[in-house]
């Protein structure tokens, strides 16, 4: 178990070289716009991104990704890369999987199902690459199990929210720890959710969130990437 479990803590820590940081998931013009303002509009932003928005089916993609068969790795690579309803967040999603393949790539470790997703790229995606499909692929390939796999990614993605929000509100760190407590049951319930979803069963609703991911392209001062 520790070596699987120190390789996930590892992946997901602020220390591994995706740039988690520079991102808001649209919080940032949510914030600009008095609908995010304190703790309570935080964590109830994160649960809507983790019960029905971009994390919910980012986490029944990775659940996807770790259990199929090799050969449906590029039609859910495909899928996944197709799900942004705005092209900050699709970035957001691709710029951290193209970091997270890099980073893999120099530890000098093989991963088979990211090799599988790296050479289908090219043709399905134009060589974009979700993060949360290549994790799910790497995580199956290291031993990590697929539950694990899935909390582990959904808690490091809501503490990254957690702390974008700590400088955009602003809120102290008694309120960061509050937040993600608060989320803990939200997390594992979309973690069950995730391992129940099929794949062509995977969508997304977050439409507001979207449409503040296309304001924030041209908010006039920015701190946050999307």
């Amino acid at each position: 178990m520790t070596g699987w479990l120190q390789t996930v803590l590892f992946w997901t820590s602020p220390a591994f070289p995706v740039g988690a940081f520079s991102y808001s998931h649209a919080l940032e013009w949510l914030v600009e716009t008095g609908q995010v303002k304190d703790r309570a509009d935080l964590e109830a932003y994160i649960r809507a991104l983790i019960t029905f928005g971009d994390l919910q089916a980012d986490a029944a993609y990775l659940a996807a990704a770790h259990r199929c068969d090799p050969e449906s790795l590029p039609e859910i690579l495909e899928d996944a890369a197709a799900l942004r309803g705005a092209g900050e967040l699709a970035s957001e999603s691709t710029d951290q999987g193209r970091a997270f393949v890099k980073a893999l790539a120099e530890t000098g470790r093989t991963y088979p199902r990211l090799e599988i997703l790296t050479a289908a790229a090219p043709d399905r995606t134009g060589g974009l690459m979700p993060h949360s499909v290549a994790f799910g692929a790497a995580a199956h390939d290291a031993g990590i199990p697929i539950e694990a796999a899935i909390e582990s990614w959904l808690h490091a993605a809501v503490a990254n929210l957690v702390s974008a929000g700590q400088r955009l509100v602003p809120l102290g760190q008694r309120d960061g720890v509050a937040a993600i407590a608060g989320l803990k049951s939200d997390i594992a319930e979309a973690t069950r959710c995730a391992l129940k979803t099929r794949p062509e069963d995977i969508v997304s609703s977050g439409v507001a969130i979207d449409m503040a991911a296309l304001f924030h392209e041209t908010q006039y001062t920015r701190l946050f990437r999307s």
